[in-house]
């Protein structure tokens, strides 16, 4: 039988901070100070400073260059550019070994689509995010490495900073959906090649998204 793991104050002071950040309720930019983390989640100043050096490592906080202070990270263009490009490599490499992933692994991947499938009747859009984000990581995942797959984490974590707006387009929705359904069918069927330019297109397209979004607020999501 597995142990429970126990969250540290440390481990729950950076996921307070964390959810904060990605929900947008710490814009990017914005000054992060131990004191003022203390004050607010009532704990002490050893512990936040563990917690943000924690969020630091993630890329998620960033110190200023001129008075070294803590702020959440803002995404330049060239940012969202170097991120697309490594996101390309990781999951691009994981659809070549999905070639040789056990069934069950690929039924996760099938499951994760079905769940967004399942958001847009519902009209559940922050589910259909998830299950979209949890595709692209079940893609890495084929590569069985847990430092690739923890890189790949942080890069959507840190693209999530550059979201300001959910696009609620029904239409646009069900397309992104149809292509999954495609990608995944490609998948299951070890057609590589077919599977990856899939892939790519999609990466393509959300990097356009993503670059136009830092300009004017829009959905980017694969």
């Amino acid at each position: 039988m597995n142990k429970i793991h126990r969250m540290t104050a440390v481990e729950l002071s950076a996921a307070a901070l964390r959810q904060q950040i990605l929900t947008r309720e710490i814009l990017p930019g914005s000054r992060v100070t131990e004191d003022a983390v203390a004050a607010q989640l009532g704990v002490s100043r050893a512990t936040v400073r563990q917690a943000l050096n924690s969020l630091e490592q993630e890329g998620l906080l960033v110190r200023n260059p001129t008075s070294r202070v803590l702020e959440v990270l803002s995404l330049t263009p060239e940012d969202v550019k170097d991120i697309y490009q490594a996101r390309r490599i990781l999951e691009l490499a994981g659809v070549e070994a999905a070639l040789d992933a056990p069934e069950e692994a690929l039924l996760e991947l099938k499951q994760a689509i079905s769940q967004m499938r399942e958001a847009i009747p519902n009209r559940d859009y922050v589910g259909f995010v998830e299950a979209d984000r949890l595709s692209h990581a079940l893609t890495v995942g084929f590569l069985n490495s847990r430092l690739l797959s923890e890189t790949h984490t942080a890069l959507m974590r840190r693209l999530r900073l550059a979201i300001t707006h959910l696009e609620e387009d029904e239409n646009i929705i069900a397309e992104e959906l149809l292509h999954h359904e495609e990608f995944c069918d490609l998948v299951l069927a070890r057609k590589t090649d077919e599977a990856k330019k899939n892939l790519a297109e999609r990466l393509d397209v959300a990097e356009r998204n993503m670059l136009r979004s830092l300009v004017t607020p829009q959905r980017a999501h694969s």
